[in-house]
């Protein structure tokens, strides 16, 4: 009787280690084949119609046309005009740059493309050549939301809560990591105009950024540009890489990056384009 109840426990244990290998190794199998790995690019401030602003676009689209890796898409963080959105001209020249990606472009407005003083025009030129000023789009289970910093002169809200409540409403609530794609970084810019915010309405960079990222840990990063300059900040956990320009102002050397998003973790690299030759 004994003997037979030591067999019953033995048996019993067996089927308990076996029976609860299994799904562990299934969830493993599962959570590696669900990790995120892809590359971006980040271009911003390309200013066409100044400079050589389409000449360094061009430039630019060849070298990423060039690269060793795929690129899902590329994000044009903002500032694409030198307030030159009604030039025909210049946005026919723009368009047909861009046509030369192999890759999704996804566009957000700056100041220098939707301007106060003309907002819904600009607007719908913007959105007739280079799509919503708002949209999300998933990339490897990621989502990446493409938002408008810019607003009407007599809009209620500030362009802090304006943003945050953007956000919030198109994340939702998903689990999916998220990266957000702006023109004006939710930061004050600590180089520009005295230590105030130079880009965000000439505002001090309000502090409620960090309460409100802290809310939403699926967050991995925000793109910006607007500052010209290469820098990266963070926001309590979440990194804000305001990019360099494409454009050559201030004599800064025009650049656009490349970025790698592996597991909710980015690294990136600042690429060059050929200067076009002086006339």
């Amino acid at each position: 009787m004994i003997k037979g109840l030591y067999l019953k426990c033995w048996f019993v244990l067996a089927v308990v280690l076996l029976t609860g290998c299994t799904p562990v190794q299934e969830n493993t199998k599962t959570a590696v084949s669900s990790v995120a790995h892809f590359y971006f690019v980040q271009m911003s401030d390309t200013h066409w119609g100044a400079k050589d602003g389409i000449a360094m676009t061009r430039s630019a689209v060849e070298l990423i046309n060039r690269l060793p890796v795929k690129v899902e898409f590329v994000a044009i963080t903002g500032d694409l005009f030198a307030d030159s959105i009604r030039n025909e001209k210049v946005v026919q020249e723009s368009v047909d740059v861009l046509k030369g990606l192999k890759v999704p472009v996804y566009c957000v407005p700056g100041n220098h493309d939707i301007r106060q003083e003309d907002f819904n025009g600009d607007k719908l030129i913007f959105q007739k050549y280079f799509g919503p000023i708002e949209q999300k789009v998933a990339v490897e289970g990621v989502l990446c939301l493409f938002i408008c910093t810019e607003m009407q002169r007599d809009e209620p809200k500030s362009a802090w809560q304006r943003e945050r409540s953007v956000i919030g409403e198109m994340i939702a609530f998903s689990r999916d990591p998220v990266l957000i794609f702006m023109h004006r970084p939710p930061l004050r810019d600590l180089l520009g105009n005295e230590g105030k915010d130079a880009g965000q309405w000439g505002e001090v960079s309000d502090p409620a950024w960090d309460r409100f990222l802290a809310k939403y840990p699926s967050v991995k990063g925000v793109f910006a540009g607007h500052f010209h300059r290469d820098e990266t900040i963070w926001i309590g956990d979440v990194p804000v890489f305001a990019a360099p320009a494409v454009a050559r102002f201030w004599d800064r050397q025009p650049s656009f990056r490349l970025y790698e998003y592996k597991d909710g973790h980015i690294n990136y690299w600042t690429l060059y384009p050929e200067r076009p030759p002086k006339r």
